[in-house]
């Protein structure tokens, strides 16, 4: 029996023991309620000031206990943020010859719900401008171990390296937008065959004194799948007379048992615009969340929930305003590019093709001190 379930049962029970009660008391005949109100009001003349002083008790007791348990969560998640702060910024590498990624058959982020520490985020970050463009990824020391393990596992010949932090503005103006889907139990469809193409376009159209930077903070969440499951559950033991109306009931039952199905996440999404002026940081980061949200189709919008310019906000990584996504539907803007995005991001950092051992002919001697071909030489 879940917690859902046992509240009811408790519930049904203590409305059940409050009947019981009335009725032994003879609460429900006239002269029964009459006695009952005359020793009430005879107790409280007598021991008001006992009952009021003992509720007050009661009262501070439980805000005493909401707040202990309000700082001890605070506490933790201020210690997931210091954690995530001082950890390690790595650069993903992907290779040059890589296949073209199909976003709906990446995986990544299910594999991440599962293998990151319990309630720590992640961040996974693009960030670039005319100059260059890379992939990166910050996190706490075993958050980061944990991510590329995955990483590796699902693109087999990753590199990767520690990078300096590219949300590190020395003196320029930073500017920030989250954004978020409308609705975390409808599908948040692409409406172009990779959201991913558009970013990557825009941070190449970075000039300049400015830097473009997409962060996506995600970790796991324990609880949309068991809300989407209890209305799908209620889509189909609603009684319904009409038939039309029941088969569209019935239509959305399947597309909410579907979704129950999925890997769920916490999700920030933050384009970050940095450069030497207020105004142009503004139009970096705009005209990321611009692209991010035409990626999307209407049906679900991705659309901007907040905004600001705290830079201690994107270089501590600290999550803004949480949202529920889809693995599956987040993968489509979040993922390592293949040969067919490296094409259109000349400038986007890769590791070489192929990395082969020397050939023995060059390999050094140790016992001689030089190499082969020279001695045969």
């Amino acid at each position: 029996m879940d917690w859902s379930e046992a509240r009811k049962t408790f519930f049904l029970a203590f409305i059940a023991g409050l009947l019981l009660a009335a009725t032994r008391l003879n609460l429900f005949s006239p002269a029964g309620l009459h006695l009952a109100q005359q020793k009430t009001a005879m107790y409280w003349s007598m021991h008001s000031r006992h009952v009021i002083s003992g509720l007050i008790v009661v009262s501070v007791v439980l805000f005493g206990v909401w707040l202990f348990r309000h700082y001890v969560s605070a506490a933790r998640i201020r210690a997931i943020v210091e954690r995530v702060a001082a950890g390690p910024t790595v650069q993903l590498l992907p290779r040059a010859d890589a296949r073209p990624v199909h976003p709906d058959k990446v995986r990544i982020w299910q594999r991440l719900a599962d293998a990151l520490p319990h309630d720590e985020h992640i961040s996974f970050e693009i960030a670039g401008n005319e100059t260059r463009v890379g992939f990166y990824l910050r996190g706490s020391n075993e958050g980061v171990v944990a991510a590329l393990t995955q990483f590796r596992a699902e693109w087999p010949g990753l590199f990767r390296k520690k990078a300096d932090d590219p949300a590190q503005s020395k003196d320029w103006a930073v500017w920030w937008v989250e954004l978020a889907p409308n609705a975390y139990d409808r599908p948040v469809q692409s409406a172009a065959d990779d959201p991913l193409r558009a970013i990557l376009i825009e941070l190449n159209g970075v000039l300049g004194n400015g830097r473009g930077m997409v962060q996506i903070i995600a970790r796991r969440n324990f609880g949309a799948r068991e809300m989407i499951g209890r209305q799908a559950f209620a889509a189909r033991d609603e009684e319904i007379p009409s038939k039309g109306v029941r088969a569209l009931r019935q239509q959305d039952a399947k597309r909410l048992e579907e979704r129950a199905q999925e890997i769920y996440l916490d999700v920030t999404i933050r384009a970050v615009g940095l450069a030497d002026t207020r105004e142009r940081a503004q139009t970096i980061a705009r005209g990321l969340a611009r692209a991010i949200a035409a990626s999307f189709s209407g049906l679900n919008p991705v659309r901007p929930i907040a905004q600001g310019s705290n830079a201690a906000r994107v270089v501590r990584r600290e999550p803004g305003r949480m949202m529920v996504w889809a693995s599956g539907d987040l993968a489509a803007l979040a993922h390592l590019a293949g040969s067919d995005l490296i094409a259109i991001a000349p400038r986007l950092d890769t590791a070489p093709a192929r990395y082969l051992p020397a050939d023995p002919d060059m390999r050094f001697d140790a016992h001689r001190y030089r190499t082969a071909f020279l001695i045969e030489a």
